[in-house]
């Protein structure tokens, strides 16, 4: 998991229950899901890494961070999890600041924004048994700021992509690489039960949040302290005791069922 020193970047985690055992039904974001029937994941295009939600990935730029986000805006190349919804906050992004960057929003198409947005797409491919749906046209969620979507209906995933510039990659190529999981794969969530975004140095009560997110989808959880140095961590550099600092593997990306993650926290 990727994170800068900017503290008014935020990760954002989903709670996401997605075990499935011999076929059984299961509830991922309140859809029922059924065994794939796939066995393997393909690698990831070269320069590029999977991520998603639930038991859906894409492949988007290996150097996209996770999370970069300011009062729910993307302020990096960076992949988050979004409500749709407003923040109040004392430092709002810069549409500026949003114009300039490329991103993977992901969205909980099983309600609120993410089912209006899945109601509004046509049919478009087949993906491991599964229908993907697009919405024709953009959505301007900032003034100069287009994002496409896409999503798989039975899966109650949406994606929305913001490409700044050519070199950080396409629209068609990241909707083009989406898989469904093989049954023994999972995603690491994207978004705690509140819709909280935890962020890089944020206090040890997010953390507190975070742990049982991670419980909550079936994965065991490990917790490091990273003791201060007088450096970048820590008190010295303003941070309390349990903030957190690092999460491994990065949030939303593809992991054993039951994995294990590691989350690392300041020490004193």
């Amino acid at each position: 998991m990727q994170m800068n020193e900017q503290k008014g970047a935020t990760w954002a985690v989903a709670a996401v229950l997605a075990v499935v055992a011999g076929g059984v039904l299961v509830h991922q974001w309140g859809a029922e899901v059924r065994a794939t029937g796939v066995t393997s994941l393909p690698a990831a295009p070269e320069g590029m890494r999977w991520v998603g939600l639930g038991r859906v990935v894409v492949a988007v730029p290996d150097w996209w961070t996770t999370g970069e986000t300011q009062c729910l805006a993307p302020v990096e190349d960076t992949v988050y999890f979004d409500q749709a919804g407003t923040a109040d906050c004392v430092d709002p992004a810069r549409p500026a600041a949003v114009r300039e960057v490329s991103a993977l929003a992901v969205f909980d198409g099983t309600s609120g924004y993410g089912e209006v947005q899945l109601r509004s797409m046509e049919p478009m491919s087949e993906i491991d048994g599964r229908e993907v749906g697009e919405r024709e046209g953009c959505e301007e969620f900032f003034d100069g700021v287009c994002r496409r979507f896409f999503g798989l209906p039975d899966e109650g995933v949406v994606f929305a992509v913001t490409i700044a510039e050519e070199g950080d990659g396409s629209y068609e190529a990241i909707r083009d690489s989406v898989h469904v999981l093989p049954d023994d794969m999972t995603t690491i969530p994207l978004a705690v039960p509140a819709g909280s975004t935890p962020g890089f140095g944020d206090e040890p009560d997010i953390v507190d949040d975070l742990v049982p997110a991670l419980s909550a989808a079936g994965l065991h959880v490990e917790i490091e302290t990273a003791e201060d140095s007088g450096g970048d961590i820590g008190p010295s550099a303003g941070f309390p005791p349990g903030s957190l600092l690092d999460v491994s593997p990065s949030l939303g990306s593809v992991i054993e069922v039951g994995g294990t993650v590691t989350i690392t926290v300041s020490g004193s």
